[in-house]
């Protein structure tokens, strides 16, 4: 791993799992809090880019990370995706639980969409983690109590921190927008 040549990272995002994931990536990040008008989308990539241009117009000295998370269930053709905060927050995980206990189909795939903006310039990225929907198991927030990872047996919720951050659909688009900014940095900052 090559030393950073960045200067200091915002997260502009309230959640305390996305930060200490970016953290996780970026150890010398902190918070921005902004007003950022979310567009629904189901498309995680979609909803960023609609927040980096609002970040980019802002014209900030430092760096901005924004970022978005779908989970799409096969069984409901990619629904909810990015409109999964508003399942949680009208149902919460028992309740989305309920709706698809009884589906034969419960694969389902958590995306995380990546944005950056620095001096101009701005990229993004998304990865994705496969699963299944289970009955909630673990003490985290949000979905993660009824995503179990492939492969795995346990949901985000019930991971050390270490094994989720090695699992976290977050984690390659971090890795890349860590990459990409060294290089703007180099540029830009010189």
């Amino acid at each position: 791993m090559s030393t950073s040549r960045h200067p200091a990272v915002r997260l502009a995002s309230r959640n305390a799992i996305k930060f200490d994931e970016t953290q996780g990536v970026f150890p010398d990040v902190s918070r921005l809090s902004l007003d950022l008008t979310e567009i629904q989308d189901t498309d995680p990539r979609v909803v960023v880019q609609h927040k980096l241009d609002q970040v980019a117009a802002l014209n900030l000295d430092h760096p901005v990370i924004v970022e978005d998370t779908a989970l799409s269930f096969h069984s409901w053709n990619g629904l909810p995706g990015a409109l999964i905060a508003w399942f949680v927050e009208k149902l919460g995980p028992e309740g989305i639980w309920d709706l698809v206990a009884a589906a034969e189909d419960r694969r389902a795939v958590a995306v995380s969409a990546v944005g950056i903006v620095h001096r101009g310039r701005q990229a993004t990225w998304s990865d994705s983690t496969e699963g299944l929907l289970v009955a909630p198991r673990g003490p985290a927030a949000g979905w993660t109590s009824i995503f179990e990872v492939a492969g795995t047996g346990q949901t985000l919720a019930e991971m050390s921190r270490a094994t989720r951050h090695q699992v976290t659909m977050r984690r390659a688009p971090l890795l890349e927008a860590r990459e990409w900014l060294d290089q703007v940095s180099a540029t830009v900052d010189a």
